[in-house]
């Protein structure tokens, strides 16, 4: 047959990042990240160019995934619309760079070998794993990210975390490309594939029905407080006083006799517990005096010249009882890595301060119940819930700010892989956002509340505590070991039989 044509070879990749795209938010087309790699695997066997398909694809996806960073970047980093854009081009790029590489080592594997989508499969995690740690990590919306409203499948989670979601979907994508390229030989070559998924759709229905039908030994009545404080002014001084009564009358309309009340991230942009903004703490230890509750409150703290992003835990009487400090910050947003390259982006960390990580991680105490903070784009990375469920947290809680991504998908994005947190540890999840999404996800990844964006509201919500490990905290990222083995073992594999013939 013919080898396709350039056109042809860019229209199939484009088709599949198309296909990526409609399936994350805010499409959500959830079933067409089944499928979105078939167009490319398919037309792979006769592709001299598997990088051009993997660029073209990856680009799409790439811009599906972070486009709004162009606006955030010219809102509050004072860029121009070019230097903006072309800076978030660049990441785009990287982001791009992946699906290249998965498509170039797959077109050196036979496509009739029943291997195939397992060795693609396995690729594309490890590929995923590695999004998550070069340039400090920017894991943002990988493919199983896209299964979250699919509450069957996203149970794999719990098992093998975000990246056996991804695994699976690249099985089937490979066994479905598979069965169209062989027809006569489909049931050899993709019948294990979709048995493993028949395996994990019913291992989905049963965990869901127990988990559905389990009765807590007792709940939190908590207060979710979205302030809705626009970025351009979260961060002027002449606008604490009115930051602060928002906060207080917001809270002061929820009922008595709640357990917890938590505000979101840096939702008091000072200096906590700094002398001279004393009048602007006050009134909030007041609030906790007053409704004799707990508060969970995101600030800041200085010590010793370090600035830390901290979320303050008072107690009853309005005293600081705990905190838990923001381990890994948002590269740009917070610090400024390689500031000799990045320096033009100084922009936005002008206003907050360029932020120190915290040293460890930790759980905090509420009455019997312990709890797991993670704040803002710490809930991106599985790692750093299963830490906290291991540390002994019963609850896990995410303060965050998505102020600066307005209306765009970004919110969406960032709520759906919280989900993906609650089925991994188990756990339920309290999400409290400045300007949403805020919400109470159930430990099924069932989302029981969700409020809307940019609108200032106090909600209400009874959160059941959970002890028990799923597999996915026990044994942690064991698929990606498998993974790397398997492609070890077969490439040696393979490697031995080219020499031997």
């Amino acid at each position: 047959m013919p080898r396709p044509l350039p056109g042809l070879i860019i229209v199939a990749g484009l088709f599949s990042g198309c296909l990526f795209a409609l399936s994350i938010p805010r499409f959500d087309l959830y079933p067409l990240a089944w499928i979105c790699l078939v167009p490319g695997l398919v037309l792979l066997s006769r592709c001299d160019r598997p990088w051009l398909l993997g660029l073209s694809g990856g680009l799409v996806a790439g811009l599906s995934r972070i486009y709004w960073q162009a606006e955030t970047l010219q809102l509050y980093g004072n860029l121009s619309l070019i230097v903006g854009w072309c800076t978030t081009l660049a990441l785009i790029l990287y982001l791009a760079l992946y699906w290249p590489v998965f498509f170039w080592i797959c077109a050196r594997w036979r496509l009739d070998s029943p291997a195939f989508a397992w060795k693609a499969a396995s690729l594309w995690v490890l590929l995923e794993w590695a999004q998550s740690w070069i340039i400090t990590g920017i894991p943002w919306e990988l493919l199983g990210y896209s299964q979250y409203l699919n509450l069957p499948l996203a149970q794999t989670a719990s098992l093998a975390g975000v990246y056996g979601l991804s695994f699976l979907l690249v099985l089937l994508n490979a066994a479905l490309a598979q069965i169209i390229l062989h027809r006569a030989a489909w049931l050899r070559l993709s019948g294990p594939p979709l048995l493993c998924l028949g395996l994990a759709l019913g291992w989905g229905f049963y965990r869901l029905h127990l988990l559905d039908n389990e009765r807590p030994l007792h709940t939190l009545k908590v207060g979710l407080v979205q302030g809705s404080i626009t970025q351009d002014i979260k961060w002027k001084g002449d606008q604490l006083a009115m930051t602060t009564q928002r906060y207080v009358e917001l809270a002061s309309t929820l009922e008595d006799s709640l357990d917890l009340i938590v505000f979101p991230e840096t939702c008091l942009p000072f200096y906590f517990l700094d002398p001279r903004y004393t009048q602007y703490r006050e009134p909030i230890a007041a609030l906790a005096s007053q409704l004799h509750t707990p508060l969970l409150l995101g600030s800041l703290d200085n010590e010793e010249g370090n600035i830390y992003n901290r979320a303050f835990l008072l107690d009853p009487q309005g005293r600081v009882q705990g905190y838990a400090d923001k381990v890994h910050l948002v590269p740009f947003g917070e610090y400024l890595p390689l500031p000799w390259l990045f320096q033009y982006l100084e922009g936005l960390t002008a206003e907050s301060g360029i932020f120190s990580p915290g040293v460890n991680r930790q759980v905090l105490p509420l009455g019997d119940t312990r709890l797991g903070i993670f704040i803002c784009y710490e809930s991106i990375f599985p790692a750093i819930s299963r830490d906290l469920a291991r540390l002994g947290a019963e609850v896990l809680i995410n303060l965050t700010n998505d102020a600066w991504f307005g209306h765009s998908a970004a919110p969406y994005q960032h709520f759906s892989m919280c989900v993906l947190r609650a089925i991994e540890t188990g756990r339920p999840v309290v999400r409290v956002a400045n300007t949403g999404i805020s919400g109470l996800i159930a430990p099924s990844g069932r989302i029981l509340a969700a409020t809307a964006l940019f609108e200032p509201l106090a909600l209400r919500v009874e959160v059941a505590p959970r002890t028990e490990y799923t597999s996915y905290v026990r044994w942690g990222d064991l698929l990606l070991w498998l993974s790397g083995i398997f492609l070890v073992l077969t490439t040696a594999l393979s490697l031995r039989a080219r020499t031997h013939k």
